[in-house]
């Protein structure tokens, strides 16, 4: 693809799964996206300030997400990292590592389905049976017989049923008289063990033209159990060009592979190529005037701050520095992608504090504007027009607070900031409103900034 892809996390919990796998303690850091590390257990401050120097070695500049501690390596320096992590005892749970636990998990045997029997199903609602060969789903006839509505189905099988109430799962068992019956099922279990008597089959994957990333149609891991696809989402990404598709870099083919055979899905390489469409059309272009003009400006502030010059076009932004100049775009694309002296920016990052980082990290790398700290820098321009916004500029202040109380106070209260944070600061006191942030140490810093 030629392009450096900034992933845009979704909104699942990329840790909802690991539950199983720190059943003893959890690791100082996890893997929550493939080569995005999350800080999910404390770390002596000794190491803490081990690690903060391996990462400005690496260039790599740490920042909040979800309220999580976190640092995203690129592919050149995440061997480096891991290697310097076991050097300073910080213990970490990778991708490799969550899928050497699925594969334990989960065994490639098949559990044969009972025979067919008659059950009573409501005629309410819509039914459907999952097909082990197809891995489908079949809609189960449901036919009157001795004024009962009833329908043969396989003892042991996992049925889906649709009705006002949403979509609900039974397994088929019998009861203590021989009958068949409905065992209600969560929608995790089901897909468990609709896996185990499923039978073999073949899933495709396609490379682009430069055999650097692999992909893999959606369509071909149809009703896959959550576990699995939550680690592929989490080791691939998506691109809007692509809809419905995964794309894994080219060196993690066979950890999919490992992870999809456990589940009795082999991947074959497909003869057809992915072409990917260019990024540079014009029409996909969003204009400047168009951009809300505040997100924009805590771009163009910070890298005036870091030394490099800025210039606005009617569809584009050119970036100076000593190793000459970028031309950024803007687009509604769900990734920014830099492309050689291009760097096209989705315009959902300009509202994404740690999204927003990544985009100022590759210009000032590519530029060698000055290094400075992107967080504090973010945290200080960060604008308020959503609730959102003013939850990050009160958390940026209070992680502040102990060890720079003068930055905390610059935090709320330059750019109109501070009439809204005490304005919601107060709400809290009065009961109006609820937090779950340190509103404590919030208090302590408004205090300080008014006896200034």
């Amino acid at each position: 693809m030629g392009a450096n892809i900034v992933k845009n996390q979704n909104d699942a919990n990329p840790l909802e799964f690991c539950d199983l796998c720190f059943k003893q303690e959890k690791p100082n850091l996890c893997e929550t996206y493939k080569n995005t590390f999350t800080k999910i257990n404390s770390i002596h401050f000794s190491q803490q300030a081990k690690l903060d120097r391996i990462l400005n070695k690496l260039q790599v500049m740490p920042r909040m997400v979800d309220r999580r501690w976190a640092c995203t390596l690129d592919n050149s320096t995440r061997k480096e990292f891991l290697d310097s992590l076991w050097g300073i005892g910080v213990s970490v749970h990778t991708l490799d590592d969550h899928a050497k636990v699925l594969t334990r998990l989960y065994k490639p045997e098949i559990r044969k389905l009972g025979a067919l029997d008659s059950i009573d199903l409501s005629t309410m609602d819509t039914w459907e049976e999952f097909d082990p060969k197809t891995r489908t789903w079949i809609q189960v006839k449901v036919g009157n017989k001795n004024e009962k509505s009833t329908a043969k189905v396989n003892l042991g099988n996992i049925l889906k049923c649709t009705g006002v109430e949403g979509v609900r799962y039974h397994r088929t068992n019998r009861d203590s008289n021989g009958s068949m019956t409905l065992v209600p099922m969560e929608k995790r279990a089901a897909y468990n063990i609709m896996c185990t008597v499923a039978e073999p089959t073949v899933s495709h994957w396609r490379s682009d033209d430069l055999e650097k990333h692999v992909f893999i149609e959606l369509k071909e891991m149809d009703n896959i159990p959550e576990e699995i696809f939550s680690f592929l989402s989490r080791l691939g990404s998506k691109d809007k060009r692509i809809p419905g598709t995964l794309i894994f870099e080219n060196d993690d083919i066979e950890l999919v592979r490992s992870v999809l055979s456990c589940i009795k899905i082999n991947l074959e390489k497909s003869s057809e190529v992915v072409i990917i469409k260019s990024n540079d059309k014009h029409d996909d272009m969003i204009l400047i005037k168009k951009i809300t003009k505040e997100r924009l400006q805590v771009l163009f502030d910070i890298i005036k701050e870091m030394g490099g010059m800025v210039e606005s076009k009617e569809d584009h932004v050119v970036i100076s520095g000593k190793r000459g100049s970028v031309k950024l775009t803007f687009s509604d694309d769900d990734k920014s992608v830099q492309d050689g002296n291009t760097i096209k920016i989705s315009i959902s990052a300009l509202e994404d504090p740690s999204r927003f980082s990544e985009i100022l990290l590759m210009v000032k790398k590519r530029l060698g504007l000055l290094d400075m700290s992107l967080e504090s820098a973010i945290g200080r321009h960060w604008p308020i027009l959503t609730d959102t916004d003013l939850q990050y500029v009160v958390q940026s202040a209070i992680s502040w607070y102990n060890s720079n109380p003068f930055l905390a106070v610059k935090i709320i209260s330059e750019h109109d900031k501070l009439d809204k944070v005490k304005e919601w600061h107060i709400k809290i006191k009065e009961g109006k409103t609820r937090s779950n942030l340190d509103t404590i140490t919030l208090g302590k810093i408004i205090k300080r900034m008014e006896s200034i």
